[in-house]
C-alpha cells in the first residue's frame, strides 16, 4: 500500500479534532491528545485532518520525539518545529510571524547564549511565539511520538495545556503509544488538572467493513483474513498486502505471530548494500542527519545513493530537511534485533567519533554532545561515555531542560567508579558533580532525590573539607529541606551553613544564608528575633552590592515587620516585589507575593490582601508556574483570605486547583484551609480525612499552622458533638503557640476554647482562658481584629453564667460585619437571637435571627443553619425562609445586576469600577458570577442575554 491509499474510519475523531480547531478560531486554545498502539493510522488522522483544515487559513507547526536508546533529546521536537518553521517560510518571514520569542528561541538552543533562567522561561517564550503567530492565523502544533519526549518537552506539553486558554488560537496535537504505568508519559496523564484541561482519545482497530475499504477491491474472505492476521491495525495489515503474504491460500501462510516476521519479509527483498544502510540507520536512532550516514556508512558515493533510493523505494526510509527517517518505529526496531552485538558497537563508535570530530552531523543543533553520549555508552566505552554524560548535562542544564540533564548527571554518577581518572574524564570533582546533578533533579522536581545527592556531595572526600565549599552545600541542602517540608532540618542545615562560612569575608552566600536563619525563625513565631536576623542579611547583601540577596533579605525582612503590626513590612514586601521582578527571580517575586497578602491578611486587610495574592496567583499564571510551591502558599494565602471575607466558593475553587497531585507534605496549609470550608458547610467527613491526610506529616512550629489546626479540629469536635475532644484540642493548641509572637492566633484559640467553656458552663476554664486572653491582647499590635476578638470573648465569657444580652452579641455582630466577616457575624447574630429569646423579647429576636438564617445559607454553612432553623422552631420565628416576591434574574444580586447593568449600557471595566468606586478586580470577580449565573461565558453574550430577557427594559 502506499500513502495515497484511501482515509478510512475515523469519523468521530476526525469531527473531535475539526471542532477543537473550531473553538480555536473562537479564541479559546486546545490540547487533544491522539493515542494508539504502532500502526493504527495517528499520523494519517492527522494529515487527514490537515488536509481538510489548510485551505481555512492556519499555520501548521510540527516536530516529533526520537527514541535514541530510552535517552531522547532534551527539547527535540521543540527544536524541529523552529528548524521546519524557518523552513518553510524562510527566516524572514519567520520571524515576522513569531515575534520576538521566535528570535528568542532559535538564538536561545545556540549553547554559548544564557538568556533565560529558569526552564520556564523557555515554555513562556515558546507560548509567547505560538501567540503572536495565531494573530495572523489560528496555529495547530503537533508534537508526534510524545511516548518517546524527553523530560523537558512532557513538561512543555502540561504547561501550554494547563495555561490560561482564553483569548488564545492554539490547538496543540500530541501523539503517542500506550505506556506502562512507571512511563514518564502515564504520571503525566495521572494529573488531574492537565487531563480536566485536554481532550484525549486513542483509536481503535478497524472493523472489518473498515478493513475492506481499506483494501479496496478484494475478496471478503481475504479482508477477513487479513483482519484477523493484522488484528484490525492499518500498518499490519498494509505491511501484509504489500509483501503479497495473504496472495495464496489459507495453507500457504506460515507467518509467525507478530509483526516482526512481516517486517523481515520487506527486508528481505532488499539488497545487502541497502540493508546495511538501513542498520547504520536504526543504530543511529529513529532518525539521524544526512551527513552522518555519509560519514559513517564507509560506502562509495554512488553505492549509498542507489542503497537510499532502493529504502525509499520500499517505503522504509523516508529523507527531508537533510535527515533520514525511518518510515515506521517497527522497521527500525525489526533491523536492530537483525542486527549482531558487535555491529551495533562498531557502529555506535564510529557515530561517536564522527560526531566529535564534526559536531555538525548531529541531528539537530546543539545535540552533538548528547548524541555522544548516548552512543559511547551503548558501545560500553565508558571514559568517554562519562565526559559525554556530563557534558550532555550541563548543555541540558543550560538550556534549562533539567529533566534531561537530571537523566545525563544520573549516568555519569552510575559511570565515575567505572572510569579510572573519573575525575579528569569529567572535568570537575565529584562533589561538584553531584551538588550540579542535585540542582536537577530539584528543579525537576525530585526533591527528595536533591536531598540525597546534595547530602552525598557533603560527605565525598574531594572537597577537602573546605568550610566555602561545605557551607554552600549546606545552604543548598537547606533550601532542598525546605521545599520538601522538613523545616526543623532545614532550619538546622541553615545554622549548620553559617558556622562553616562564620570565619568568611561576607559574600551573596552568607546574605541567603542569614535570610534563611530568620525565615526559620518567623516559622516559629520568634518575629523580634527573625527580624533582626534579616535585617543583618539585608546589611550584608547591601555590602556586598548582592541584588538579588537584597530582594530575599527585604522579602523576610517585611514579613517580620508585617506580622509586627509595623507599616513599614507592606513597604518592603513591595520593594522586594520590584527587585525580584527586575532581576527575573521568579521563586522570589511569588513569594514576595504570598507574604505580602499574610502582613495584609494580619492586619485585617482581607480585601486588599485577596487582592495582592490574586495578582500574585496571576502572575504565576502568566509565567507558567501555577505547579510551583511558591504558587501553592500564594494560593493559600488568597483563599484563607477569602475564607475569612465568606467567598468559600471561590475559596475551595482556588485551593482544589493548588493542591491537584500534591503530596500532603507540600499542601500543608491548603488542605487545613480546605478543611476550615468544610467544617463550616458540615462536610464533615470531608474535613476528617483532609485533616488526617495530615496528620503523620512534619507540622513545623509556624503558629500562622499550628493555631488553625488546632482550632479547626476543636470545631470539628465541636460539629460532632465531642466538647471534651474539643477542649482538648484547643489546650494543646495554646501550648503550641503560647510562647510565640503570634497574638492572634492565641485569641483566636481562646475564642473557640471559651465557646466550648460557656456551651459546658465550665467558669473556672473560662477564668483561665480570659486571664491568657487578656495578656496577649495587652501586648498585640493595635488592630481592629484584635479588639474584635476581645468582644467576642467577654460575650462568650458572659454566656457561662447566662449573663450575656442581645445588646452585647448585637455589638459583637456589628464589629464583625464592620471587618466584612460574614461568617462569624451570622454566629453573633444566632446568639444575639438566643440572648433576646432568653430575655423574653420574642420581637427582639426575630431579625437577628433572620440575618444569621438568609447568611448561613448563602454561605453553605449547614450547621449554623440549622441551629438557627431549631431556634427559629422552637419560637415560632417567621425566618423569611419563602422567595422573595421580587426575585432578581438568575438569582443575581444587587450588586452584581448594576454591574452588568453598566456593562449593557456600554461601559468596560475600569469605567464601572470608577463609577461603583470598586477595584477592577472587584467588578472582573462579579462579572465571572453574572457569567456563570447566566450560563455564558463573554461580555457579549451576556449583553445579549439581557436584551433578549428584558433585563432593563
Amino acid at each position: 500500500m502506499t500513502e495515497e491509499s484511501p482515509f478510512v474510519g475515523r469519523p468521530n475523531e476526525l469531527e473531535r479534532l475539526t471542532r477543537r480547531l473550531s473553538e480555536v478560531r473562537n479564541g479559546a486554545a486546545r490540547t487533544v491528545l491522539v493515542g494508539g498502539g504502532p500502526g493504527l493510522g495517528k499520523t494519517r488522522l492527522l494529515s487527514e485532518f490537515l488536509r481538510g483544515e489548510r485551505p481555512a487559513g492556519i499555520h501548521v507547526l510540527a516536530g516529533a520525539c526520537e527514541e535514541h536508546f530510552g535517552d531522547p533529546m532534551p527539547y527535540g521536537p521543540l527544536i524541529e518545529v523552529l528548524d521546519n518553521f524557518g523552513l518553510e517560510y524562510g527566516e524572514g518571514r519567520a520571524t515576522e510571524l513569531g515575534g520576538p520569542a521566535y528570535r528568542k528561541l532559535t538564538a536561545f538552543f545556540d549553547l554559548g547564549n544564557d538568556s533565560m533562567g529558569v526552564p520556564l522561561q523557555v515554555f513562556l517564550a515558546v507560548r509567547r511565539m505560538l501567540d503572536h503567530i495565531a494573530t495572523d492565523a489560528p496555529v495547530v502544533l503537533i508534537l508526534e511520538d510524545l511516548h518517546w519526549a524527553d523530560p523537558s518537552t512532557l513538561d512543555l506539553v502540561r504547561h501550554l495545556a494547563q495555561t490560561r486558554a482564553e483569548d488564545r488560537r492554539v490547538l496543540l496535537v500530541g501523539t503517542y503509544r500506550p505506556v506502562g504505568r512507571a512511563h514518564p508519559l502515564w504520571q503525566l496523564f495521572g494529573g488531574a488538572t492537565f487531563m480536566r484541561r485536554t481532550d484525549r482519545f486513542e483509536l481503535r482497530p478497524f472493523t472489518l467493513d473498515e478493513m475492506r475499504e481499506l483494501l479496496g477491491e478484494v475478496d471478503r474472505r481475504l479482508a477477513e483474513r487479513c483482519l484477523r492476521l493484522s488484528d484490525g491495525i492499518p500498518f499490519y495489515a498494509e505491511q501484509l498486502m504489500a509483501t503479497g503474504a495473504l496472495a495464496g491460500g489459507d495453507e500457504d501462510i506460515a507467518l509467525p505471530p507478530d509483526i516482526r516476521s512481516m517486517m523481515l519479509g520487506r527486508l528481505s527483498q532488499l539488497t545487502e548494500d541497502a540493508f546495511r544502510v538501513l542498520q547504520t540507520a536504526a543504530v543511529a536512532g529513529r532518525a539521524m542527519s544526512r551527513q552522518l550516514l555519509h560519514a559513517v556508512s564507509g560506502m562509495p558515493a554512488e553505492t549509498l545513493r542507489d542503497a537510499l533510493h532502493e529504502c525509499a523505494d520500499h517505503q522504509m526510509l523516508s529523507a527531508g530537511q537533510g535527515v533520514y527517517r525511518f518510515q515506521h518505529a517497527l522497521l527500525r526496531e525489526t533491523v536492530l534485533q537483525e542486527t549482531a552485538p558487535d555491529v551495533r558497537v562498531e557502529l555506535h563508535v564510529a557515530m561517536a567519533e564522527a560526531l566529535a570530530a564534526d559536531s555538525r552531523l548531529c541531528v539537530t543543533e546543539g545535540s552533538a554532545a548528547a548524541e555522544q553520549a548516548i552512543h559511547w555508552y551503548q558501545a560500553g566505552v565508558w571514559p568517554q561515555a562519562l565526559t559525554y554524560a556530563v557534558a550532555a548535562g550541563q548543555a541540558a542544564a543550560r538550556t534549562l531542560a533539567f529533566p534531561s540533564a537530571d537523566l545525563q548527571f544520573d549516568r555519569a554518577l552510575r559511570l565515575w567508579h567505572r572510569v579510572e581518572d573519573a575525575e579528569a574524564r569529567a572535568g570537575m570533582p565529584r562533589f561538584r558533580l553531584l551538588a550540579e546533578a542535585a540542582a536537577a533533579a530539584r528543579w525537576s522536581g525530585r526533591v527528595d532525590r536533591a536531598i540525597e545527592l546534595v547530602e552525598q556531595a557533603i560527605d565525598a572526600p574531594d572537597h577537602g573539607g573546605d568550610p566555602g565549599q561545605l557551607g554552600e552545600l549546606h545552604e543548598r541542602r537547606a533550601n532542598y529541606l525546605a521545599e520538601a517540608g522538613r523545616w526543623a532540618d532545614s532550619a538546622a542545615a541553615f545554622r549548620e551553613a553559617a558556622r562553616l562560612l562564620a570565619d568568611r569575608p561576607p559574600s551573596a552566600v552568607q546574605a541567603r544564608v542569614l535570610a534563611g536563619i530568620a525565615l526559620a525563625h518567623l516559622q516559629a513565631g520568634r518575629y523580634e528575633e527573625g527580624g533582626k536576623t534579616a535585617d543583618e542579611a539585608l546589611g550584608m547583601a547591601i555590602e556586598v552590592g548582592a541584588y538579588a540577596e537584597e530582594g530575599r533579605a527585604l522579602n523576610v525582612s517585611g514579613l517580620a515587620l508585617g506580622m509586627r503590626g509595623d507599616p513599614e513590612g507592606e513597604v518592603r514586601l513591595r520593594r522586594s516585589i520590584e527587585i525580584a521582578r527586575s532581576v527575573a527571580h521568579i521563586e522570589d517575586l511569588l513569594r514576595s507575593y504570598g507574604n505580602l497578602g499574610l502582613i495584609l491578611e494580619h492586619a485585617g486587610r482581607l480585601r486588599d490582601s485577596a487582592e495582592v495574592t490574586r495578582d500574585g496567583l496571576d502572575e504565576a499564571r502568566r509565567l507558567g508556574l501555577t505547579d510551583s510551591r511558591q504558587s501553592t502558599i500564594v494560593a493559600n494565602n488568597a483563599s484563607a483570605a477569602l475564607v475569612l471575607l465568606g467567598e468559600w466558593d471561590d475559596a475551595e475553587r482556588i485551593i482544589t486547583e493548588a493542591i491537584q497531585d500534591l503530596r500532603p507534605a507540600e499542601s500543608l496549609y491548603p488542605r487545613l484551609t480546605l478543611a476550615e470550608i468544610q467544617v463550616h458547610r458540615g462536610d464533615l467527613r470531608r474535613a476528617s480525612e483532609l485533616l488526617a491526610s495530615i496528620d503523620d506529616v512534619e507540622h513545623g512550629a509556624d503558629p500562622r499552622f499550628l493555631g488553625p489546626l488546632h482550632a479547626i479540629r476543636a470545631e470539628l469536635a465541636i460539629e460532632e458533638g465531642d466538647l471534651t475532644r474539643a477542649v482538648a484540642e484547643v489546650g494543646r493548641g495554646l501550648a503550641a503557640v503560647r510562647k510565640g509572637e503570634n497574638t492572634l492566633e492565641l485569641l483566636r484559640l481562646c475564642a473557640v476554647g471559651m465557646r466550648c467553656a460557656a456551651d459546658q458552663e465550665a467558669a473556672d476554664a473560662g477564668d483561665g482562658l480570659a486571664l491568657l486572653a487578656g495578656e496577649a491582647v495587652r501586648r498585640a499590635p493595635v488592630s481592629e481584629e484584635t479588639a474584635q476578638l476581645a468582644r467576642l470573648l467577654a460575650a462568650e465569657r458572659r454566656r457561662i453564667r447566662r449573663t450575656d444580652t442581645a445588646r452585647v452579641w448585637g455589638q459583637v455582630a456589628d464589629g464583625w460585619a464592620a471587618l466584612d466577616r460574614r461568617f462569624p457575624a451570622a454566629y453573633a447574630r444566632w446568639r444575639q437571637a438566643e440572648a433576646a429569646l432568653r430575655a423574653g423579647e420574642r420581637a427582639g429576636a426575630r431579625e437577628p435571627a433572620r440575618i444569621a438564617y438568609q447568611t448561613a445559607t448563602e454561605l453553605g454553612a449547614a450547621p449554623l443553619r440549622e441551629r438557627v432553623r431549631t431556634l427559629a422552631r422552637r419560637a415560632d420565628l417567621d425566618l423569611g425562609d419563602r422567595p422573595a416576591p421580587a426575585r432578581l434574574p438568575y438569582q443575581l444580586t444587587p450588586a452584581e445586576l448594576n454591574t452588568l447593568r453598566l456593562l449593557y449600557q456600554g461601559s468596560d471595566v475600569a469605567r464601572i469600577a470608577s463609577q461603583r468606586d470598586v477595584s477592577k478586580r472587584t467588578v472582573e470577580t462579579q462579572l465571572g458570577r453574572v457569567y456563570k449565573k447566566l450560563g455564558v461565558h463573554s461580555a457579549v453574550e451576556a449583553i445579549t442575554r439581557a436584551r433578549e430577557e428584558h433585563f432593563f427594559d
